[in-house]
């Protein structure tokens, strides 16, 4: 093992063939389908309630979704500014994408993924 990470150096030979393959599908995405650890975590979020926050927390994601929404490349936010009914619901879709990321990192960092 490596002083740096404690990992075994026989498992950087297995990550990188793993990585190697993923690179390699044809489309262009990481993934041809999502790990099922990961499709019963998020069944599992999006069955039950978002994680707990405080409202300052919630407040923040609200206003970074907007700045994102803000930032966006120019086409996208020209074509989104012309449908006025469809802005906030980007917004909320994007708020939604970081409450599943926020969620994500929890679980990550109780060691409930770990067998990923």
């Amino acid at each position: 093992m490596t002083d740096k990470d404690q990992r075994p150096e026989w498992l950087e030979d297995i990550e990188t063939f793993a990585n190697d393959q993923l690179g390699e599908v044809e489309d262009g995405a990481a993934c041809k389908q999502i790990h099922p650890i990961i499709e019963r975590w998020y069944e599992r979020l999006m069955e039950g309630e978002p994680p707990e926050s405080r409202d300052s927390v919630l407040q923040a994601i609200a206003c970074l979704s907007t700045e994102i929404f803000l930032d966006m490349p120019d086409h996208l936010f020209e074509a989104f500014m012309e449908a006025d009914d469809e802005q906030m619901e980007i917004i909320y879709w994007i708020q939604e994408v970081m409450t599943i990321g926020r969620a994500f990192q929890i679980s990550l960092d109780k060691g409930e993924l770990d067998d990923l």
